[in-house]
């Protein structure tokens, strides 16, 4: 998602419609993953900035004399490098979010379009859904839609899953079997990542509404979040890749669900 250049699939967005917006997807959120070793290096790469800095200028200046901005130049490297080692200290706890959030985001996007596509191509889902709302407020009989009302009817199917959904409200994946049984695609990942699907999906809202600190309601919903209760839970690059691992299962058994309704 933080990509200036949409990446270029081996899928055609027209053809491949059924999978294109899945493979974007997993094309942001494995790019987010994968940032983070690049940023680690760089962030590592800084820790003895301060002490390069100094040397350059030792050189410099014993060629051509003192520096005016030398104070301001040091006072950056020095400040650089004291960042750069409190976030190893620290196991790039804010590093993961940024990225957690960018991964999250893909995700989302990309369940949202892909409801969106088969909006606009599949005449049956379309119908289906429409449904779920007033008479007329989607009238299959202007179908196919422009693109902003068929965004607009897979934005509002996910409230409605969610409120047709025992549990809806916590445990994400339920509520995504929901949304994607009206598309008459079937879905399934082992629970231990359907628990940390939802653990993710709470985490997201806990940090993008409330700074990141958990609640004592959180934690009666997700118990592992108990050690962190009143302060903000540390990003650990395990609960990093358990939450990527649960996101990519999901995308993967969508996927395997579109096939098999193909087949069908």
């Amino acid at each position: 998602m933080s990509s200036l250049i949409k990446p270029v699939l081996g899928t055609d967005p027209k053809s491949g419609w059924k999978f294109y917006s899945l493979h974007l997807a997993a094309s942001y959120i494995t790019k987010e993953f994968f940032l983070v070793s690049n940023y680690r290096r760089c962030i590592k790469n800084s820790f003895d900035y301060d002490v390069k800095k100094k040397r350059e200028l030792e050189f410099f200046e014993k060629v051509n004399g003192p520096h005016k901005h030398k104070k301001q130049i040091i006072a950056g490297a020095e400040e650089l490098s004291t960042w750069s080692k409190k976030m190893e200290e620290e196991e790039f706890h804010e590093l993961y979010i940024h990225s957690f959030i960018g991964m999250w985001s893909s995700f989302e996007a990309g369940i949202v379009n892909i409801i969106t596509d088969f909006i606009k191509n599949d005449y049956k889902v379309a119908e289906h859904l429409a449904s779920k709302f007033k008479k007329n407020r989607f009238e299959m009989s202007k179908w196919p839609w422009n693109p902003e009302e068929a965004l607009s009817l897979a934005q509002r199917i996910e409230s409605k899953a969610k409120g047709a959904t025992e549990n809806g409200g916590t445990c994400f994946f339920s509520r995504l079997q929901t949304t994607f049984s009206w598309l008459d695609i079937k879905i399934d990942i082992p629970a231990e990542n359907v628990n940390y699907l939802a653990e993710a999906n709470r985490v997201r809202n806990i940090l993008l509404h409330r700074n990141g600190e958990i609640s004592e309601k959180d934690v009666l919903d997700f118990p592992s979040l108990e050690p962190w209760v009143g302060n903000v839970m540390p990003f650990t690059k395990d609960k990093f890749t358990k939450y990527n691992k649960a996101i990519s299962l999901t995308l993967i058994s969508i996927m395997q669900g579109i096939a098999s309704k193909n087949e069908t």
